[in-house]
């Protein structure tokens, strides 16, 4: 039984830690990394994150890729999204992403509901970013 269990194990350990990343297109002008040095990382931000207010109408959130370790001066590829449990659809920006390096990102998220200020809005709702991006670790 402890035989059938090392098999089994081994053989979902090898298939779990198996994934092919390819960089197509990286940033023009950016020299580019070798192949097997490519990383995907993905994280979100804590929904009681501290946004920092820009105006009455906006917010920003600054988020480090430190952890993922990219090559300096290689900037990854990144893409994000807005999650929480409430009126998204009244933001602006969830997607956009703003200063990229291979460090981290800007995301600006602005109010379409010209009614409310943006506090009214995001931190009831619990909003957070989801991200991932691609990049070269060498």
């Amino acid at each position: 039984k402890m035989a059938t269990f090392f098999v089994v194990l081994g053989l979902f350990l090898g298939s779990a830690s198996s994934m092919d990343i390819f960089m197509a297109e990286p940033y023009s002008g950016e020299p580019s990394g070798a192949e097997p040095c490519l990383r995907l990382c993905a994280g979100t931000t804590d929904r009681e994150t501290p946004w920092k207010r820009y105006g009455d109408k906006a917010i920003y959130l600054d988020i480090s890729l430190a952890k993922c370790h990219f090559k300096p001066g290689l900037t990854p590829i990144i893409t994000s999204v807005l999650v929480g449990i409430n009126v998204h659809w009244l933001a602006e920006g969830g997607s956009k992403i703003y200063e990229p390096t291979s460090g981290g990102f800007r995301i600006y998220l602005r109010s379409k509901d010209y009614g409310n200020t943006i506090d009214n809005v995001h931190a009831p709702s619990q909003w957070r970013i989801d991200w991932h991006a691609v990049g070269y670790t060498c």
